[in-house]
């Protein structure tokens, strides 16, 4: 597919206010066979992306295509930057047939759902849902399921049998064709109360009480019909997958499922490199599947150097006539003298450089380990600040209620959204809202949690449940709500506003950065390693890819903390070829 000029000079007017794709984006834009599209930092991959399905979409438009685009993407944020986009190129929203969303959004809207509605007849769904509820469920199923557990002698084996149904995951077997259990810590008994334990689970979970991860659950089940996969495969033609290295693997492995077709287009776009989840496995590439978008449009060579010694296989290329300054290893004697150094080079670049003084993108320290933070400035604890929830405490009290009720009832005979109907209808419901109004203005003392639990007591007693008391735990989510973002806290990062992860940084450009390597971490055998000072190490590869991480954020200057002991004269002389050695004054 080909694109016209004036098609071009649209989402670059968009986009690029004004300037051009490169010749490697605009091969990609026009790209449309089943590729994994390798995009290096810097490379534009989000922009190039955002401009292709502009263009697709208002190419489907005009041609009265029914075709559906599909958009999958790794954050909500991602989400609102490419409908952001959209917008601004005319096309108010993503409507049907096309979707855009993360991928637990599209396999629950396109698989989950109709799932339960097929199986179950319902589709309401509660995901993650508190702990204490699905045990309060398994403890009173297998009471029923075996009456003798609830001897006082067995007391014991009651509650450890429903933390086992609570801590082991179901999955599909693909040999039994069954749903099957994992059995964790080899327990002996395991598969003579196995199938009752999956049973406990599955009652819970088909009544609309689920985990996060039980999104590909019921998607495989879903997807065994052949003809739901065939309908989900003939409406969406186009398939984008953004930052794919972060994609959950079982979400792919359904996706290729449905897509690896020749009708199909599918492309999963980011960078394997940027993986560094530590459960994450590696992506495997074969080099006749993929595109690669390998010129950097972020730093210069000065950066784009030591980032191939570190990577060699990324192999980066970078923009003639971009600048960047030669990273610089900062040697120390002492952790405390890390931070002040660091803010000196700073200031010194700032009056000696006019490109760096202009730069109007951040200055951050990057750690490995949150408890580094009081390292680098003593007395500081790292703290990610939060945004505040905008939904009322008293609406969250009455969530919450409604939903404990709603899991403290088993009712065979109820389909579970008409359950939560009939609590949210019931007129002790109603009598509870002027409760929580006086919560709200005074406090949850012992006479109002009295009367919740009065009022939940005459709900449960209505459907032959098990009552409650005031000690049970309900209580003391009711009192977190109540307590939760009370106060603002004073001074919540305004000593350490420049101290992150370098996990929290990814996607992020900086104009500075600067890492430490504290208590043997592997940052700095890694770096050594790669330059040949050091033999063969043992590392995770997710380790040398959180070093790549960290260099790669910047447009400008990186320097790296390393103490004097870990540097020999060898290490000085070969890591001065890309690097600046310099010690504290």
């Amino acid at each position: 597919m080909v694109f016209s000029k004036e098609e071009y000079n649209l989402v670059e007017d968009i986009l690029l206010n004004g300037n051009h794709f490169n010749r490697q984006q605009r091969a990609f834009i026009e790209l449309f066979e089943s590729k994994i599209i390798i995009a290096s930092p810097g490379a534009g991959k989000t922009t190039s992306l955002a401009a292709k399905i502009i263009l697709l979409l208002r190419y489907l438009y005009e041609n009265g295509s029914r075709d559906g685009v599909c958009i999958i993407t790794h954050t909500n944020v991602a989400v609102n930057e490419i409908n952001t986009a959209l917008q601004k190129a005319g096309i108010k929203s993503v409507s049907h047939p096309h979707f855009i969303g993360t991928i637990h959004e599209f396999f629950n809207r396109f698989c989950v759902t109709p799932y339960f509605k097929k199986e179950y007849g319902h589709n309401a769904l509660v995901f993650g849902g508190p702990e204490n509820n699905d045990k309060q469920f398994y403890k009173r199923y297998i009471g029923i399921k075996k009456s003798w557990i609830k001897q006082e002698k067995f007391r014991g084996f009651h509650k450890s049998i429903v933390n086992k149904i609570y801590n082991n995951p179901i999955f599909y077997n693909e040999k039994s064709e069954k749903i099957d259990m994992i059995n964790r810590d080899n327990w002996a008994k395991f598969e003579k109360y196995k199938q009752d334990m999956i049973e406990a689970k599955l009652s819970r979970k088909m009544r609309g009480f689920l985990q996060y991860d039980d999104t590909f659950l019921f998607s495989k089940l879903f997807l065994n019909d052949l003809k739901f996969k065939s309908v989900i495969r003939n409406r969406f033609k186009y398939v984008f997958i953004d930052e794919f290295q972060d994609t959950t693997v079982e979400g792919i492995i359904l996706l290729k499922e449905i897509f690896n077709d020749p009708k199909n287009v599918i492309q999963m776009v980011g960078d394997p490199y940027q993986t560094i989840m530590y459960e994450q496995p590696m992506p495997t590439l074969q080099e006749n599947q993929l595109y690669r978008m390998n010129l950097s449009n972020r730093f210069g060579n000065a950066v784009a150097l030591p980032l191939n010694q570190i990577m060699p296989e990324a192999n980066i290329q970078v923009k003639e006539g971009k600048e960047s300054f030669k990273p610089i290893i900062l040697v120390y004697q002492e952790e405390q003298s890390i931070y002040p150094a660091y803010k000196n080079i700073l200031d010194e670049y700032e009056r000696e450089n006019s490109i760096f003084k202009e730069c109007d993108k951040a200055d951050k320290v990057l750690i490995r380990n949150k408890g580094w933070a009081s390292r680098v400035k003593e007395g500081v604890t790292y703290s990610k600040k939060k945004t505040n929830k905008r939904i009322s405490k008293n609406v969250q009290l009455k969530n919450l209620i409604i939903d404990f009720i709603c899991g403290e009832i088993i009712d065979e005979q109820m389909q579970p959204q008409d359950l939560k109907e009939w609590v949210i209808n019931h007129p002790k419901i109603h009598e509870m809202n002027n409760i929580l109004l006086n919560i709200l203005k005074c406090n949850l003392n012992d006479d109002r949690k009295k009367q919740i639990r009065d009022i939940i007591n005459c709900l449960l007693t209505e459907k032959n449940q098990e009552t409650i008391n005031v000690n049970n735990s309900l209580f003391r989510e009711c009192e977190s709500i109540l307590h939760s973002n009370e106060y603002i806290e004073e001074n919540t990062s305004k000593d350490i506003n420049d101290i992150f992860t370098i996990h929290s940084v990814k996607g992020e450009t900086l104009r500075s950065a600067l890492i430490v390597n504290f208590d043997k971490g592997p940052l700095v055998d890694i770096l050594l390693h790669q330059y040949g000072i050091l033999d063969e190490i043992n590392y995770k590869y997710t380790d040398r890819n959180l070093l790549y991480v960290a260099l790669s954020r910047v447009t400008c200057l990186f320097v790296f903390a390393i103490h004097e002991d870990e540097l020999t004269d060898e290490a000085r002389e070969r890591l001065s070829i890309h690097w600046i050695v310099r010690g504290i004054n």
